[in-house]
């Protein structure tokens, strides 16, 4: 059989689509056959025989993209008593995901026979686990690559743009400030405040009054992309300041992260924009009223590497996944199952006898069971928690957890919420580092005599599993004090568990400050800062009465003319608050303000700084207002000066620096209106130019980092000018990828591609693709072309076949 050049295998399956009337996506094997003789040299027999290897062979209805697939792609495919079989779609999808994560052995079900075989992708063979018995396997064509990750860097600046806009045209969306962290676009900072009068907005302009730092007037946002987006959705973490933990539920976790539904894989959508994503958060914050931690506080470092605790690292165990499974705690649960107090000790779950049986059930059909049983519970905001099983029980009915209250606090579920439940192999802990909430929990381990570190590895020892971004409770003498997990080793979520009662093993414990813990340096440096804004609000006190005091003076000379207390036939004398007396002489008919001004010239006056003065007489007792005019019933009279206090409030005592106020303590909120948005000039076009090195830099550093490299090794690779074929997913020792041409002289194939003829100047771009795909130097590279025809995937593919023979 031959099969004549044509347009693509898509192509070919448009045509195929075309003829699929019914949209079935099958066809009888007559149609089929008449299909293909337009396209393909092919006689009846030939297609028998290729039948014959594909899964379904017996119905009368074919599914014709997955004969396509397997006469233009290939397979894998075993040797039976019949001749080769080809393993069905999801097998075959099970393999090449296995072979990606460069994994030894596969497990996959074959419906026909009801029963899981084990592949060994490194010899070849299908192993029956309850027989032993092998069977060759081969792989029909090559393993097709996973798609590699492309750099986005036209979609980052062009979000980065709009949001720059929205800025720049102040609108009401409370963004104040968004530009990329030290270059790099994977990294965003962002500013955002929130309506004048809100809870969160009433919790920050209370912090800028207590620390005297306006930068609290806003929350700061860091929002980081992974290598895959716009793919995958961003992360989005508060930088500072602190939120109450009490306040926060599902929207922030205790390490800052914001949880909303759009920033989960389900419901993210790659065209979704980052203005959305910013009102997103912002209504998020709102809607669950968070508040402001009244400490200024940060929160720690984030982790170089993103996306930990990504489905795609924690693959499903056991077949079990189950979604909208209703959440129940021990005591909702009580009247229909009893005391389970028992289960409020442990961060454990129990679930239905009859999952029990599906798990267990595998074992028979020859699959392998991952244990210890352990399992993911992911809520509908995208928080994840790991644990392992108490106990499956009869009573409880199917769709339903039994999940400890502390762990659903933990989660911010309510009773009945739906979450997802998954199977999951997780690791052994190797080293974990926490935080604890408060510095209660130090005077906690004071009072107890123990070590903090030996305290804390007994303590988290009890546990069943760990998750990087959750807290637990530690028991300290009877109180429990809550630590939060910041980093496990060597993944995002460990187990502690472990199917060998007798193996004992130890694990780092490393620990960060609670937030509210500040050292005796910390505290000089922030009494210091608070004694340096008191002074500098008295000073500014000041200079609002003196020029209050100036202004009233020049006021008053203005008012009073040429009447300056010098000559007159009227003498009056004013009677001044300390005592002390003052007299002028002025014409009948003068301005009463011309006694004003010779009250504020007085000693007195330059001494006291009045806020004001009133004059009064005291026969016959009235007040003098500014209409009035010196008559001759002042003459040779005592006339009351009354100071004018100073308003007890800074705003209306500050308000007479008018538009030029510029109180370093000014505790007014900031209202999301337009002239607050403007005040706040747009950053600069920035130079896409200038940030492509470095964003490049992070995205291969992210590349590394998802791949198992460390932060060191990731930047010393780079360096080297190394970079990752685009199948590393994890470093581990990788077997022999199974991705040679293994067609046999039985086996039906499809027509190879003819060598391309490459101009010389186009060569030097096919070799740079294949350095850039596997790491090797030049000449590994041109002679793999060479040796390949010039084909980019057949080259990639002999080069990373040559690393592990």
């Amino acid at each position: 059989m031959e099969c004549q050049p044509s347009s693509g295998l898509e192509k070919l399956k448009q045509l195929f689509r075309k003829y699929d009337t019914n949209h079935t996506g099958a066809m009888e094997k007559d149609q089929l056959f008449e299909i293909m003789q337009t396209v393909c040299r092919i006689s009846y027999r030939d297609l028998d025989m290729l039948l014959l290897m594909i899964p379904g062979r017996d119905f009368e209805s074919i599914g014709y993209e997955e004969f396509l697939d397997f006469v233009f792609i290939g397979g894998w495919q075993v040797r039976t008593d019949r001749g080769w079989y080809c393993y069905d779609s999801a097998t075959q999808a099970s393999l090449r995901a296995a072979a990606w994560r460069g994994e030894e052995q596969c497990e996959v079900y074959v419906p026909p026979l009801d029963q899981y075989f084990t592949i060994d992708l490194v010899r070849l063979a299908q192993i029956n686990p309850v027989t032993e018995g092998e069977r060759t396997v081969r792989l029909v064509g090559d393993v097709p690559l996973p798609p590699r990750p492309k750099l986005e860097i036209e979609r980052l600046v062009a979000e980065l743009r709009q949001v720059e806009a929205s800025i720049a045209a102040g609108l009401e969306n409370g963004l104040r400030r968004c530009e990329p962290m030290d270059k790099n676009l994977l990294e965003w900072e962002v500013d955002i405040s929130f309506a004048a009068g809100s809870a969160l907005q009433n919790s920050l302009d209370q912090l800028v009054a207590s620390s005297c730092d306006e930068s609290f007037d806003r929350i700061t946002l860091c929002i980081r992309f992974p290598a895959r987006y716009p793919v995958v959705q961003p992360e989005v973490w508060i930088r500072r300041p602190r939120m109450q933990p009490s306040f926060c539920g599902a929207a922030v976790t205790f390490g800052g992260r914001v949880c909303s539904p759009l920033l989960t894989s389900e419901g993210w959508r790659p065209e979704s924009t980052m203005i959305a994503v910013l009102e997103d958060v912002r209504q998020t914050l709102l809607a669950a009223g968070v508040v402001a931690e009244p400490l200024k506080k940060e929160y720690p470092t984030l982790q170089p590497q993103l996306q930990r605790l990504s489905t795609e690292l924690f693959i499903t165990a056991n077949g079990f996944s189950k979604d909208g499974v209703t959440v129940l705690s021990p005591v909702e649960a009580a009247p229909f199952l009893g005391n389970l107090a028992r289960l409020e000790l442990t961060d454990k779950i129990c679930l239905p006898q009859r999952y029990a049986n599906e798990i267990y059930k595998r074992s028979e059909r020859g699959a392998q069971l991952k244990m210890p049983l352990t399992f993911e519970i992911k809520t509908l905001h995208g928080r994840k928690r790991h644990c392992a099983i108490l106990e499956f029980m009869d009573e409880l009915p199917e769709m339903h957890v039994l999940v400890p209250r502390w762990v659903m606090e933990d989660l911010g579920i309510e009773e009945r919420d739906a979450v997802r439940v998954r199977g999951v192999d997780l690791d052994l802990i190797s080293s974990v580092k926490v935080q604890p909430h408060s510095a209660d929990f130090y005077h906690a381990v004071r009072d107890s005599g123990q070590d903090v570190l030996e305290l804390l590895t007994n303590s988290l020892s009890r546990f069943s599993a760990l998750t990087e971004d959750t807290s637990v409770p530690i028991d300290i003498c009877g109180k429990l004090m809550k630590v939060h997990i910041l980093q496990c080793e060597p993944h995002g979520a460990v187990r502690i568990i472990d199917t060998d009662m007798d193996h004992h093993f130890e694990f780092k414990v490393d620990f960060e400050p609670a937030p509210d813990l500040e050292d005796e340096l910390a505290m000089q440096e922030s009494r210091k800062r608070v004694e340096a804004a008191e002074q500098e609000l008295i000073h500014r006190r000041m200079d609002a009465r003196q020029k209050r005091f100036e202004d009233l003076r020049i006021r008053a000379q203005q008012g009073s003319g040429i009447d300056d207390g010098r000559e007159g036939i009227i003498e009056t004398a004013l009677r001044m608050p300390d005592g002390s007396q003052v007299k002028g002489k002025f014409r009948e008919g003068a301005p009463i303000t011309a006694l004003i001004c010779l009250a504020l010239e007085s000693k007195w006056a330059q001494a006291s700084i009045p806020w004001g003065v009133r004059l009064r007489m005291s026969f016959p007792p009235k007040f003098l207002g500014n209409d009035d005019v010196i008559s001759n019933e002042l003459h040779r009279a005592a006339v009351l000066v009354q100071e004018e206090q100073a308003p007890e409030n800074d705003d209306e005592l500050f308000a007479v620096f008018g538009n030029s106020s510029n109180s370093r303590c000014e505790t007014s909120s900031k209202s999301e209106t337009t002239a607050d948005a403007t005040c706040w000039s747009a950053p600069p076009k920035q130079d896409q130019d200038s940030f492509v090195a470095e964003t490049q830099r992070a995205f291969h550093m992210q590349h590394f980092l998802s791949a198992g490299f460390s932060i060191e090794e990731a930047a010393a690779k780079l360096a080297a000018g190394d970079m990752l074929p685009p199948a590393a997913v994890r470093k581990r020792s990788r077997p022999r990828r199974p991705t040679a041409n293994l067609r046999g002289a039985d086996a039906p194939t499809a027509r190879e591609p003819e060598r391309l003829q490459v101009d010389p100047d186009e060569r030097e771009g096919l070799i740079e693709e294949v350095i850039c795909f596997t790491g090797a130097d030049r000449a590994v590279a041109e002679g793999a072309l060479e040796e390949s025809g010039w084909v980019t995937e057949r080259a990639v593919n002999l080069v990373l076949d040559s690393f592990t023979e």
